[in-house]
């Protein structure tokens, strides 16, 4: 305020002395002019002094408290955090230390790793020389096990620091190199049995329809012709199962990319529980839980509904052994990701074989082809998600459950 009033009184001044000085001079008091000039100079003078002082009082910059040290610790510090690649450091009492936010948002931890995963401590006790790269497969809370490439790069022992590491995320790599060999090697099977199937089937068809036309007392024995119609039906039928199960094989390695455009996912969740109803009726009970509201994602709503058909009728099949046999179908917002669970009350699988409900070619029902998990699975990856096999709690009332997250 006091420089307010300053500023005011030494405008004031200007304008009094501007305002005397004219005046006073025509009447010829010329000594009064000069006198109002000279106040009205000094106090414009004093205006411009007072602005000066202001503008360098304002580009004054005050000495930074961080030392030139500190500040470059912060900087690494800043730099490393914005690294999207896990890093951790290895003290020579072999603890394990997060070192970046990426290693502290995937182990959970603000810093020391309490108790570092399993699979990791496996492959530091390797012995290696120089920067090796190997292959380890973690899960963060929250989501499915990624399979990182390890890089150990050896410590000078600078700070207590023997190794530094870094955890470079190739799952989704690794998935579509995995999709694309099962691509090709399926498209190579399927072209090279086709071949030779194709007229297999043909012929057989042919063989008992002539058969069956010539067939007669004059020319075999009925006991005699029974037996090669019987034969030739068996053939048949079953190299047009073969034909189906080998066509069923190249869908699945002409399966096209998918045409991701937003999609209402409670109403394609409410769409696949009419068409389940539709094929199991009253025989199975179908559970459906979805967040009330709209619910917009970007997928192929023709791909995603056949790969979630699959899951609920492999579902279904195993859960008609029980008395009360129940699926359930449940949709939930996890980490800004769709969690969409298919559990079943059935007998369960088998934890030796929970690595091979994926491979194709694999199944464990009766009559199954192995084509309807590999088949979800591949659709899934196309949407970039995954699709998990996961741990039953031991007092779910669910035995198996599958999580599609996209």
């Amino acid at each position: 305020m006091r420089v307010v009033a300053e500023t005011f009184l030494r405008l004031f001044g200007i304008v009094a002395a501007c305002l005397l000085t004219v005046p006073a001079w025509q009447r010829g008091f010329y000594a009064t002019a000069l006198l109002c000039m000279c106040v009205g100079l000094i106090c414009a003078g004093s205006v411009v002094a007072a602005q000066i002082r202001v503008t360098r009082r304002l580009k004054r910059h005050e000495p930074s408290v961080v030392r030139p040290v500190d500040r470059e610790k912060l900087r690494n510090r800043a730099l490393l955090d914005h690294a999207p690649v896990p890093l951790l450091v290895q003290y020579v009492d072999g603890t394990l230390h997060a070192a970046n936010r990426a290693a502290r948002r995937l182990f959970m931890t603000e810093g020391v790793l309490r108790e570092p995963p399993e699979a990791l401590i496996a492959a530091l006790e390797k012995e290696a020389s120089g920067p090796e790269k190997r292959l380890i497969r973690l899960a963060s809370a929250g989501s499915a096990p990624r399979v990182y490439a390890l890089s150990v790069g050896k410590g000078a022992g600078a700070g207590g620091i023997v190794a530094y590491l870094a955890l470079t995320d190739i799952e989704a790599g690794l998935n579509a190199a995995e999709a694309q060999a099962l691509r090709g090697l399926l498209q190579v099977l399927s072209h090279e049995i086709m071949n030779s199937l194709t007229p297999i089937v043909s012929l057989s068809a042919t063989a008992e329809e002539l058969f069956s036309e010539c067939r007669g007392p004059a020319n075999s024995s009925h006991k005699t012709g029974s037996l090669i119609a019987e034969a030739l039906g068996t053939i048949r039928r079953r190299a047009e199962g073969l034909d189906r199960f080998v066509r069923g094989y190249r869908d699945l390695a002409r399966l096209p990319r998918p045409d991701l455009k937003p999609a209402d996912l409670g109403a394609l969740v409410r769409e696949i529980a009419t068409l389940f109803m539709a094929r199991w009726g009253a025989r199975v009970v179908l559970d459906v839980v979805v967040p009330a509201g709209r619910l917009m994602v970007r997928l192929d709503a023709a791909q995603m509904e056949q790969a979630l058909m699959n899951l609920l009728n492999n579902g279904a099949e195993a859960a008609l052994g029980q008395s009360a046999p129940r699926v359930q179908l449940a949709v939930e917002m996890a980490d800004h990701a769709v969690l969409i669970r298919i559990r079943d009350n059935g007998s369960g699988i088998d934890a030796a074989l929970r690595e091979q409900v994926f491979e194709p070619f694999v199944s464990f029902k009766a009559g199954g082809n192995g084509i309807g998990l590999p088949l979800a699975r591949q659709i899934v990856r196309g949407h970039g998600g995954t699709l998990v096999l996961s741990q039953a709690g031991e007092r779910s009332e669910w035995t198996t459950t599958f999580d599609v997250q996209i």
